[in-house]
Formats: structure tokens, sequence, C-alpha cells
């Protein structure tokens, strides 16, 4: 139900309009005409009973009130984005993009041509990379997109500022085909003499990445208790999918890992630089590795590349793949649960011994 109550105060009178309706926040707001506030009453009132209303503005805790589109992404980065991303930091370049773009917009004018426009920049714009100025790829514009799809759906779905979100009618780039780079059994055999050269550390994480066909970070962040050495197999938790999955280890990659640790006297973490306390920059040096060698359009990325091109030329299938190397899903998926851990541990074994060669 709306009130309106007359206000006296020093600058002469105004209307106040209080509207209270089940379901709703309550509303308040101030006029100085009687006529503005009835209208606006009971413009309000009808919309909010046949469910379509919309605040035009939202008050945060602090006090902040959030009309537009920059003041949203600054409540979005400090309260939303922590909470709902584990490295939320790495949206930091994109809110600044967008605030700096389309900061000052009122949400309400907040339009899907408005944002075209801006992907049009993103997809020109040249920025520096190292020394070079280069263009953003396909998959850089879409996350720029999806950032800020994220911040309009919370606006639009929790805070209910707008009721259509404006990115729903904008196209994302088409995306690249996947690399299909893997190492040659040449190829593989040069890397592998070039890590174990270079040091155990670096030898054992290229041994771990290529046997079990991880993502860099899931093995960079490897603890001792994500071994089962009883059962032959290691554990990634928390991954990039927000899952948790169990990968078979042959028993002479178990046995090069074992030795490792205890000849480093490895309490914890497996690459860690004991001086600093953080981890080892592995990448760095296996960059490095690859370039001295001479492997051509060769990113580290690829070594997981390579193991699921072993595991299908030996025979396994897409499900096979996604299984072992954490894909988020395949279709149908669901109908192949009777794979058992058995049938993966024989298929990551033999496909072990087919990378590994005379290796261990």
């Amino acid at each position: 139900m709306a009130n309106i109550k007359k206000v006296k105060n020093k600058k002469g009178i105004t209307y106040q309009v209080d509207i209270r309706i089940k379901g709703y926040k309550r509303v308040i707001k101030t006029f100085s005409n009687k006529d503005d506030a009835l209208h606006f009453a009971q413009k309000t009132e009808v919309a909010m009973k046949e469910g379509v209303y919309r605040q035009s503005s939202f008050m945060t805790e602090d006090g902040l009130k959030i009309e537009t589109l920059r003041q949203l992404i600054t409540f979005f980065r400090k309260k939303v984005s922590p909470r709902r991303y584990k490295h939320s930091e790495k949206y930091e370049v994109m809110y600044d993009w967008w605030e700096n773009q389309l900061g000052d917009i009122q949400l309400k004018k907040l339009s899907t041509s408005m944002i075209t426009q801006c992907k049009n920049i993103l997809e020109n714009e040249k920025f520096k990379k190292g020394n070079k100025l280069v263009v953003r790829q396909a998959n850089t514009i879409n996350k720029y997109l999806m950032c800020l799809s994220a911040v309009l759906r919370y606006a639009t779905k929790d805070l209910e500022l707008i009721s259509i979100n404006p990115m729903n009618n904008v196209t994302t780039e088409v995306k690249p085909e996947g690399r299909k780079r893997f190492l040659s059994e040449v190829e593989l055999q040069k890397l592998f003499t070039a890590c174990k050269s270079d040091s155990e550390l670096i030898y054992v994480f290229f041994l771990i990445s290529l046997t079990t066909g991880a993502r860099y970070s899931e093995v960079l962040n490897l603890s001792i208790k994500d071994f089962d050495f009883k059962n032959a197999q290691v554990s990634y938790k928390d991954t990039k999918n927000k899952t948790s999955r169990g990968v078979p280890l042959p028993q002479n990659v178990l046995l090069v890992i074992s030795d490792y640790i205890e000849n480093n006297d490895i309490k914890d973490k497996l690459f860690i630089n004991k001086k600093t306390g953080k981890l080892v920059y592995v990448r760095g040096k296996l960059q490095k590795i690859i370039k001295n060698i001479g492997l051509e359009d060769f990113h580290i990325h690829d070594i997981r590349h390579t193991t699921a091109s072993y595991i299908a030329m030996n025979g396994g299938s897409l499900l096979d793949i996604a299984e072992i190397l954490g894909h988020k899903s395949i279709v149908m998926a669901d109908r192949y649960s009777h794979l058992t851990k058995k049938h993966t541990a024989k298929l990551i074994n033999s496909t072990s011994n087919l990378m590994l060669s005379q290796e261990l």
C-alpha cells in the first residue's frame, strides 16, 4: 500500500511517498510537488501488483546508491565476485575496461547497441603485450563479454534494477578451432631428455603432466596428500570445472615421485621454493627448455593435448579422454557410467608405457 506524507522543513513543504507491497522492498521517495508524488505512487503500486516493477536504483549496506554501470561494477567486484569466483582478481582488468567505456551510463539506459559498439572496440583495439602491439583474440573478447554479462545478470536477477539483460542479444565471437598440436615420438624423446637434464623438479613436473594430462595449475598445486601410493592414484581437487577427479598413475612414475619426495625432504607441496615459501615458476623454466630444444609452435598446455592424443591413438574413447583429463562433459556421457576404474587404470598405464618408452 502507498502512503503520502506531507513534510514541513526549513526548505519548505515536500511530499514523501512510502510504498509497502508484499514481495518487494520498501520504497521511499520524496517530491516537491504533490501531483508528482501521487503519479509516482500510483504508477509504482500498479507495477508492483502486476509483477513488472523494477527499481531504478539500489542502496547498498554502505550507503552506495547503484544507478550507473560504474556503481554496479564497483559493488559487484567488491561484494559478489570474491565470493563467487576462486580467482576473482583475474577479472579486475576487465572490470576496469568496462568502467572506462560505459561507467557513467545509467543502467536503465544501457542498451545492446552500446555494448556492441564496445565489442567492436575490443576487436580492433591494440594493446601492449611484451614489446609488441597486438589485438585481442576471440576467446579473450568473449571473456570480456561474459564478465559484463555476469555483472548485468546480477543486476537483473538479484537486484532487479533492470528487467532485461542487454547482453542477451550481443553476439559472441566465433571460437577458433582448438589447438591440435601434440608431440611426436621424436619430439617427446627430446623433451624428456631435456627435462631430465635440467632438474629433478622439472622432470617430475613434466612426468606427472604427461601421464595424467592435468592442467598446469593442477600439477603445480599438488601436495603429498594428493597421492595415494597404495592404490596408484593422484587426486586433483577443486579444479577449473569446480570438480575433483582421481587419475591412475603407473607404478614406475609413482616410484620416481616417491624418490623425488624423499630426496628433497618434501613435507607438503611438491613444487615449492623452500627459500621463499612460494610455488616454483615452472612455466618459465619449461618455456625456456621448449625454446632451447627447438620445439616449434608448442605451448605448455600442449602437453595436455599430447596426453589426449596418445590416449586416442591407443584406442581410448572420447569418454576415456574426458574422464582422465577432467573435461566438463561429453554428449550422453552418463550412459557410459559402467566404465570402471580398472579400465581407466589399464588405459593410462598402457598409454604411459607408449609415451615413456625406455625413459624409466
